[in-house]
């Protein structure tokens, strides 16, 4: 008798052929808060303080450098095959 192949559960056959990884979602997630956090710095700078901190204290914990960690991150989680 011939030896039937077993299919994989469905939810592996989804994974696999998802367009998303977790990985890639979570690489683009941290370059959209990147993106976030330098247009509140831009607006900060342009005049408008949505929060209650001194200039100096949003640019250091809110500023260009948290973004740029942010970015960073997103890029070490990024995919290394992407597919477009």
């Amino acid at each position: 008798m011939r030896m039937l192949r077993r299919r994989a559960p469905r939810s592996d056959v989804d994974r696999q052929l998802s367009g998303w990884s977790r990985r890639r979602t979570i690489s683009w997630t941290f370059f959209g808060l990147a993106l976030l956090v330098a247009g509140q710095h831009l607006l900060a700078h342009a005049g408008l303080r949505p929060m209650p901190m001194s200039m100096a204290r949003q640019d250091i914990f809110f500023g260009y450098p948290a973004a740029f960690v942010l970015a960073i991150a997103g890029g070490l989680t990024m995919d290394p095959n992407p597919r477009l």
